[in-house]
């Protein structure tokens, strides 16, 4: 079985971002067509990378597909999201993302997994506790614990992510522009030379909790596939530098991938790179 996790692009079907329409086509689907491959995609859209790390977790230690899975790729989103397990009672529910469409998690634990929303619920947390630093460390966190998790299992896996996660300005000015006007959701429109360049001061008193140069060192960036060779703080492009390096308009769909983006990014440049290593350790599930 080869587990898919990550985002909007990566998730498809009912994961897929109702606001975009029925699109629901991502890389992940590419595989049948290579091969009978039994594919697991828990991606989810909107969602942020710790939702990610736990979800991965999950699926390797829950009843449902552990020990099943012989193969990971796990694509990483954009370091600002918000993830943070949140108790929606009835009156917070007006405001709180999908519960329209969901009453029956009302009165129990949700995850925001509602992509970059600095207007919305999490606005209070985006106007008073937010910082470049604490996105940066979260993120690396969340890549360093789940590269453990694989390796305990002894799981092959690739690792992507939707664009470089370093060249992205993750400011708050910046992800406030994200959500206006007819470019809202373009993550395209974020490029920055270095977000390491961004990082707020540190206060000196609390230097033993500033790890980022530590899990810098630690993360394997071997198991990354970057699209291009621009690399900030260990970091190369992901589908969004493929795509406009390819001259490829992201404007369809909510600035996702269209079903033949996602078949070229697949045969032209991640189905070359895994193909022996997924038929080496891939398992064919006879039906």
């Amino acid at each position: 079985m080869i587990l898919t996790n990550g985002c909007s692009f990566t998730a498809g079907g009912g994961n897929w971002p109702a606001a975009f329409g029925n699109h629901g086509y991502t890389f992940y689907n590419h595989f049948e067509p290579n091969g009978k491959y039994d594919i697991i995609n828990i991606a989810a859209g909107g969602a942020g990378n710790t939702l990610i790390r736990r979800k991965t977790y999950h699926a390797l230690h829950g009843p449902k597909y552990k020990n099943n899975i012989d193969y990971a790729i796990i694509q990483w989103s954009t370091i600002d999201r918000w993830d943070y397990p949140v108790f929606v009672s009835e009156d917070r529910a007006s405001d709180f993302p999908r519960m329209d469409a969901h009453p029956e998690r009302i009165n129990k634990i949700n995850y925001m997994h509602n992509g970059t929303d600095t207007e919305g619920y999490a606005k209070t947390f985006y106007e008073k506790y937010y910082s470049i630093h604490g996105a940066v460390i979260d993120t690396l966190e969340n890549i360093y614990h789940t590269q453990l998790y694989l390796k305990e299992m002894n799981i092959p896996y690739k690792m992507i992510t939707i664009g470089n996660l370093f060249s992205m300005d993750a400011s708050i000015s910046k992800l406030i522009e994200l959500q206006d006007g007819n470019e809202r959701g373009n993550y395209s429109n974020l490029k920055i030379n270095n977000i390491l360049e961004q990082i707020e001061d540190y206060e000196d008193s609390f230097y033993e909790i500033n790890i980022i140069k530590e899990l810098l060192e630690k993360i394997d960036f071997n198991n990354f596939l970057f699209t291009d060779n621009n690399i900030i703080g260990g970091f190369g492009g992901g589908i969004i530098e493929w795509l406009t390096n390819n001259n490829e308009s992201m404007r369809n769909y909510g600035y996702h991938p269209t079903l033949k983006q996602s078949t070229r990014f697949f045969d032209e440049f991640l189905w070359p790179i895994i193909k022996d290593e997924v038929t080496t350790y891939y398992t064919k599930i006879n039906k």
